[in-house]
């Protein structure tokens, strides 16, 4: 499916445990790939000359985008209104890998300001309207978080914020990249500790049921009192808050300057110690403490009493058959590549290796918020992925790709969902009901019923089930099941645009 002149393989060669990812790469990829994937009006891909005279630049100019050697928030723009794809859909996952990991290049050109309160008053106005769209999110918090923009009453402003969030849990496709970002822009901003304030809030109600990308949100910002606060969560009586806290400090420690982990790694240890093995807290306290940058760790002087929870065991980072964790992605990748006809493209297997197997949540987000850009090569990438979690031998690797999976497929129901939900583990089947509810998959309610845990009642929410009213009434079932039915009756099921 590739056309034009013959094109720079790209490829992220930092090492795949080391600290560092090759973004500008990676950004410059998936740019080429929603090119090379598109039809144009002919039916063909179009040319890097024919997308250039669309665009308005040079084809130079536009091949040193798609190569990652700069960064233009403009032509990410263009690309989307050239192959007719929905607002935000490139424009924000490129702009979510570029803040989170902030040694990326900086955007020589991110758009036009706003400047007048005509344009400012439209935006809000579309944003308090019966159904915004992620695009007009994305548009509006960047406006609001532009050097000297024109502001919003402080009141206002934190509505528009919990209606962000409630959005955002429940968004699928396109839609959820770009609420995230406009979220980040917001937390990145004057409006910050508003998000700080609302995600508190939300957290806050003993039933609530989606928290996770509204913390890492938080976590776009560091803060002392939010870092503090997140340090509370990993004490929390509910699994969900922990992780929720954990994901938080993953987020600030990519984006924070050094020495971020230093006065962290005490409070850390005191909590394994005083934990037990084998507990949903002990592997993410486990998790933190091995991002920890080895000289951090020797100077605290801190050791921990327990041993850290288990994770894949990977004896070789290298790119060859001596590491078959890499071999099998590069294996999955090429596979993709021959059905879709699109070359070699080894950047490919790169991001199936963070979305797979790499230790770093923040690596895997990234990486399918990219491929996500990109449908065509996302339903593939989902599909062996799903493949890999069904047949691994590892069992923490399963566990590790198969929570990764969700965000990957998102919209998209996987055919595996069903074997899962039916006859699975109790792991595997609540893997297959998550990915039934953010397709909107209507589960038979018997099988809901079979084992009301939290991925059933999200594949109920998500869905719109029609057994919630019954669920949230039922006097026979428990506190934690009626609450959470009635969650999800408040917030709504979920938003594709």
């Amino acid at each position: 499916m590739t056309g034009g002149r013959p094109q720079t393989v790209l490829d992220d060669e930092t090492d795949l445990n080391g600290p560092r990812v090759d973004v500008d790469r990676r950004v410059g990829w998936i740019l080429r790939m929603a090119r090379t994937t598109t039809p144009g009006p002919d039916g063909a891909p179009l040319r890097l000359e024919a997308m250039a005279e669309a665009v308005g630049v040079s084809t130079t100019r536009l091949h040193r985008v798609e190569t990652g050697v700069t960064r233009s928030g403009r032509v990410a723009d263009a690309y989307e209104r050239v192959l007719g794809m929905p607002e935000g859909s490139l424009r924000a996952p490129v702009d979510i890998i570029c803040r989170t990991f902030p040694y990326a290049q900086a955007d020589r050109e991110p758009g036009e300001p706003v400047t007048s309160t005509k344009e400012m008053s439209a935006l809000t106005e579309a944003l308090l309207g019966p159904d915004p769209t992620g695009g007009q999110w994305l548009r509006g918090a960047r406006a609001l978080a532009q050097p000297g923009a024109i502001g919003l009453p402080e009141g206002l402003a934190r509505d528009l914020v919990r209606r962000l969030a409630d959005e955002m849990s429940r968004s699928v496709g396109h839609a959820y990249p770009s609420r995230y970002e406009a979220m980040a822009l917001l937390r990145c901003s004057a409006y910050g500790h508003l998000v700080l304030e609302v995600a508190q809030e939300i957290v806050g109600d003993p039933h609530v049921q989606v928290m996770y990308d509204l913390m890492s949100a938080v976590g776009e910002r560091p803060s002392p009192d939010a870092l503090a606060w997140c340090l509370e969560l990993l004490d929390h009586g509910r699994d969900r808050v922990v992780i929720g806290g954990a994901l938080a400090i993953e987020a600030m420690a990519e984006v924070a300057e050094e020495g971020f982990w230093a006065p962290v790694v005490a409070p850390l240890v005191d909590r394994l110690d005083a934990g037990q093995e084998g507990t949903v807290r002990h592997d993410w306290l486990s998790h933190l403490l091995r991002l920890v940058p080895r000289p951090v760790v020797a100077g605290s002087g801190r050791r921990p009493a327990h041993p850290l929870a288990p994770v894949p065991v990977i004896p070789d980072w290298s790119r060859t058959r001596v590491n078959p964790h890499w071999s099998e992605c590069q294996e999955r990748a090429w596979a993709i590549t021959e059905e879709l006809r699109l070359g070699p493209q080894p950047m490919l297997a790169r991001l199936l290796f963070d979305i797979a197997i790499g230790p770093f949540e923040s690596r895997a987000a990234t990486s399918y918020f990219l491929l996500r850009g990109v449908p065509t090569i996302a339903a593939a990438v989902g599909a062996q992925l799903g493949e890999l979690v069904d047949a691994h031998a590892d069992p923490l690797v399963r566990e590790r790709a198969g929570r990764r999976l969700v965000g990957t497929m998102d919209h998209h129901y996987h055919p595996l969902a069903t074997r899962w939900i039916a006859a699975g583990t109790v792991e595997e089947r609540d893997r297959g009901l998550r990915l039934a509810g953010s397709a909107g998959h209507l589960v038979p309610e018997e099988e809901l019923r079979a084992g009301l845990t939290e991925a059933a009642l999200y594949a109920a929410g998500m869905a719109g089930h029609p057994c919630l009213p019954a669920l949230a009434a039922d006097p026979t079932l428990s506190e934690r099941v009626r609450g959470a039915a009635a969650w999800w009756l408040r917030a709504g099921s979920r938003l594709q645009h």
